[in-house]
């Protein structure tokens, strides 16, 4: 049985790529059931033939922060960074259409808003984790000649399609900002109108029906006018009553004119 000290060295490297193989694509084992298997084996397992066809035993373990650096390094990084692009990819696309549903309408509440945006995080984070992982140019140089540059092509164009993305983001919420402003204006207007509107309502109402202080200038008016019958009747009371003594005085004057007159003889 061959031994080797760890599988931090280039033969336990390669020895950690093919188990993956074999396990991933011979014997066609689940993705998540490998990358545990190969986990163990980066921290705590020792006997790699448990687990495949290799006769190989690890003399010394690496444990959990060196064998997990490791198994992210030759394991995540090599054969779940494109998975883990499209996830990024998956999550910046769900991001954007919640956020656009939340502007334009509300379809989408707050809470989705903040998962999307933590949900989003997270694989930027996981993907930050898997690129500050990645496999040292001494450790890669024992791969084919081609397959650095082709790596290296990969994290340019991951790293001009995150900018681009970023760029977009920028772009559409320019956008949102000014339709939202066209909203705010068109709002206004709207309140405007409607002001307008309530105003001709109240003049077309206070035309329609008296005001209060008309009415009660009317009432004052019949109250003076009944008032000022009431005084023309008395007055014309009291002119009745003078005309009436006045005559009565002008006929007592006449009857003792011809009471006192003196009589003729002839008469007598």
């Amino acid at each position: 049985m061959e031994q080797i000290q760890t599988l931090s060295s280039l033969r336990g490297r390669s020895l950690l790529r093919d188990i993956y193989r074999e396990l991933r694509f011979d014997k066609q084992m689940s993705e998540l059931t490998v990358l545990g298997i190969c986990w163990r084996l980066c921290v705590y397992e020792n006997d790699a033939f448990r687990y495949s066809k290799h006769s190989v035993s690890i003399v010394h373990p690496l444990g959990f922060f060196s064998g997990t650096s490791l198994w992210l390094q030759e394991i995540v990084n090599r054969f779940n960074y494109a998975t883990i692009n499209s996830l990024v990819y998956f999550g910046a696309a769900v991001l954007l259409v919640i956020i656009g549903l939340r502007r334009f309408g509300d379809l989408v509440g707050n809470e989705l808003v903040i998962s999307a945006i933590v949900l989003e995080a997270l694989l930027l984070m996981l993907m930050f984790v898997v690129m500050f992982f990645s496999p040292s140019d001494d450790m890669a140089a024992e791969q084919p000649a081609q397959a650095v540059p082709v790596e290296e092509s990969e994290t340019r164009q991951l790293i001009r399609e995150i900018g681009e993305i970023g760029s977009d983001y920028a772009g559409f919420t320019t956008q949102m900002d000014e339709i939202t402003s066209a909203l705010s204006s068109l709002i206004a207007r709207q309140d405007e109108l409607i002001a307008s509107v309530n105003d001709m309502a109240r003049y077309s109402a206070q035309a329609v029906s008296p005001q209060p202080e008309l009415l009660q200038t009317m009432q004052q008016t019949n109250t003076t006018l009944k008032e000022f019958n009431r005084v023309v009747g008395e007055f014309a009371d009291a002119a009745r009553t003078l005309r009436r003594e006045e005559i009565q005085q002008a006929v007592r004057y006449e009857v003792e004119r011809l009471l006192l007159a003196p009589r003729s003889p002839d008469k007598e």
